[in-house]
């Protein structure tokens, strides 16, 4: 079921996204990635999902696989959103949504420095 459409921007403007996934609460992870970048996780399905900007502006850090990935804009460095979840889901970084006091959002802690399954060693 959609929800309200949300806006979401990167620092500089030149990646935007919108989405129409209901937004109920947030993820907090503390992984080696998360703690660095304080992205506040939004999981949404893939295809409540659009890119209302140019995909060139879109850079990608990939660290695990071939299809998974932090997604970020190439000007700004701003962490949009990221790729990889099982069951056709992407995470977005609710601190990028247009409007939004992201300390009025449900926030849950998750310990991914521990709980989280080690990268594929090459």
């Amino acid at each position: 079921m959609a929800g309200v459409v949300r806006e979401l921007a990167c620092h500089c403007g030149e990646i935007r996204l919108s989405c129409d996934a209901p937004l109920t609460s947030v993820i907090e992870c503390n992984c080696s990635t998360c703690g660095r970048t304080g992205i506040l996780h939004w999981k949404v399905p893939a295809a409540s999902l659009s890119l209302t900007s140019q995909r060139i502006g879109l850079s990608t850090y990939a660290w695990r696989g071939l299809h998974e990935g932090q997604h970020f804009c190439r000007i700004c460095g701003t962490a949009m959103m990221r790729t990889g979840y099982p069951g056709d889901r992407v995470s977005l970084n609710a601190r990028c949504i247009v409007g939004i006091d992201v300390f009025d959002l449900e926030t849950i802690r998750y310990d991914g420095r521990n709980k989280m399954p080690p990268g594929p060693t090459l």
